[in-house]
Parts: C-alpha cells; sequence; structure tokens
C-alpha cells in the first residue's frame, strides 16, 4: 500500500479552505505517479498543483489504491474531496460539485495492425461481427456507446479492465483478450511503449474528447471553493499554462491522433455549410 496523504501545500486557512482538500490520486502514469525521490508527479498531479496554487488552497494528494467505484463511493460519503479526472452526470451532481473543465481527457478505440482490421471499422458493425471488445469497468462515455456496451455484455463479449496499464497488457496478450480495446489514450499510449506502439491503429474516426473536471464532495466542499477553482482555471487557461502541462505529457503520436480528429472536424462542418 502506497502512503496515504501527502501534503504538496500548505497555507494559512481560510472561510474557502478551512482545511486542505483531500485529492485520490491514482498512480497511473502519465496521469500520476511517483518519480525516483518519491515526489508525485504527472499530468493531473500538475494541473491539479496549479489550480490549487493559483487559488491559493491548501491540499493533500490521497495516494491509496482504489477502484473507480470506491473512489466515488468514497467521495460521496465525504471520506475524500476531490476526484480528478471526472464526467459530470445528473446522478453524480446529486452528491457533488464540479469545476469547469481543466483539460481534455482523450478516449480511443484501438486495434493491433497484425489483426489487419480495417481502419473505417465503427464499433457498431465490430459488435455486429462478434469481435471482442477490452472495455472500463466503470465510467460514463456517452448514451450511445453505453448501449453497445451492454450488446457485448449479453453476447460476452466484453473484457472489464480495472485500469488502462491492465487493458494494454489484455490487448498484448498471447492470445489477447480482445480484437478492439477502449480505453484512456494518454495511459494506453504511456504504457504501450516504445516498442508496441508500431503495432497500434486506431480503429475508425471515433475518440472521445470530452472536457474533464475536478469532481468534490458536496459533503466536504461549499459552492465558494468551487467558485474560487474555475477563477483558478480560467486564469490558467487563458495565460496558456494548463495546455502547456497537458500537451507536456501527451505522447507525439497521440497529438498527432488529435490533429488529425480536429482537422477532419473542420471539414465536416465546411461541407455541412456548403
Amino acid at each position: 500500500m502506497v502512503g496515504l496523504l501527502l501534503i504538496s501545500h500548505v497555507r494559512a486557512a481560510d472561510a474557502d479552505c478551512p482545511t486542505p482538500v483531500r485529492v485520490q490520486l491514482d498512480l497511473h502514469a502519465p496521469s500520476a505517479y511517483l518519480d525516483a525521490s518519491k515526489q508525485v508527479r504527472g499530468m493531473d498531479a500538475e494541473l491539479v498543483s496549479a489550480i490549487f496554487r493559483q487559488a491559493n488552497c491548501p491540499y493533500e494528494f490521497s495516494l491509496t489504491p482504489m477502484t473507480g467505484a470506491r473512489t466515488l463511493k468514497s467521495l460521496e460519503d465525504g471520506d475524500i474531496d476531490l476526484m480528478i479526472r471526472a464526467s459530470k452526470t445528473a446522478e453524480r451532481e446529486q452528491y457533488a460539485y464540479f469545476t469547469d473543465a481543466y483539460r481534455q481527457e482523450v478516449v480511443g478505440v484501438f486495434s493491433r495492425k497484425s489483426l489487419n482490421l480495417p481502419t473505417s471499422l465503427t464499433l457498431t458493425r465490430a459488435l455486429q461481427m462478434g469481435l471482442r471488445l477490452i472495455g472500463p469497468a466503470s465510467g460514463f462515455y456517452g448514451d450511445d456507446f453505453e448501449q453497445l456496451r451492454q450488446g457485448w455484455r449479453d453476447r460476452e463479449l466484453y473484457t472489464a479492465y480495472p485500469d488502462a496499464k491492465v487493458a494494454t497488457e489484455l490487448l498484448f496478450a498471447t492470445p489477447s483478450r480482445g480484437e478492439l480495446m477502449l480505453v484512456d489514450a494518454d495511459i494506453f499510449f504511456y504504457y504501450a511503449g516504445a516498442g508496441r506502439l508500431a503495432d497500434i491503429q486506431q480503429i475508425g474516426s471515433w475518440l472521445h474528447i470530452t472536457p474533464a473536471h475536478l469532481m468534490l464532495s458536496k459533503k466536504t466542499s461549499s459552492p465558494a471553493l468551487i467558485k474560487r477553482l474555475n477563477q483558478a482555471i480560467a486564469t490558467l487557461s487563458q495565460n496558456g499554462e494548463l495546455r502547456r502541462i497537458e500537451q507536456r505529457y501527451r505522447p507525439e503520436l497521440l497529438r498527432l491522433l488529435l490533429q488529425r480528429h480536429a482537422q477532419n472536424a473542420v471539414l465536416k462542418g465546411s461541407k455541412t455549410l456548403k
């Protein structure tokens, strides 16, 4: 077990930040990890640190390993204060506040080139063909995918993974646990490593690019704190600091995929206007 709390920033308490905010971090690079000196590093760790420094609020990193479901329950119960990289849903808003988006989360569908699957393959067609999908055990990726995921589960073609590191090993296992994988692209590309990236291809044009929010427990947080964090996010977005941190951790191949995705979106938009 990793130590529970690492105090990263301390300052005098005030009404908005009476105690250090307990931030749950899952140690999965490049989101968060411990360097050789046992210091917390990573994309989300640095983004959160920058936001709280700008907001002038104290915070602590909780490094106790948790599943996504346990993290949500702990936040709902007030045992932790903040969850990173969260998607906003109506169900979660019953027990949590959400900041404005602080970065983009990128989820894609990938396969091994050695399987020779068509890159134009859609998820709907893949399910019709009976292809197996390695996918997340929890998390919301849009209504369309939720319907398809249930179809894979009903046909027992869905292998759920607890985190993207495990997902990577499932795809490259012998034999592989699936022909397709839906996964957080940043973490997948990191764990695939240079030696296996050459055998990776994106399937279809499907990239689920969604705003990632900081999610705070209503039991331990206040609207005033959310306002303060949002002001910090706005300042760091305007001066480019959040994007600089995000891009520093994003692999070049993934940056190219995102550029291509953005270009395709512009082309589709221009055709629609015509």
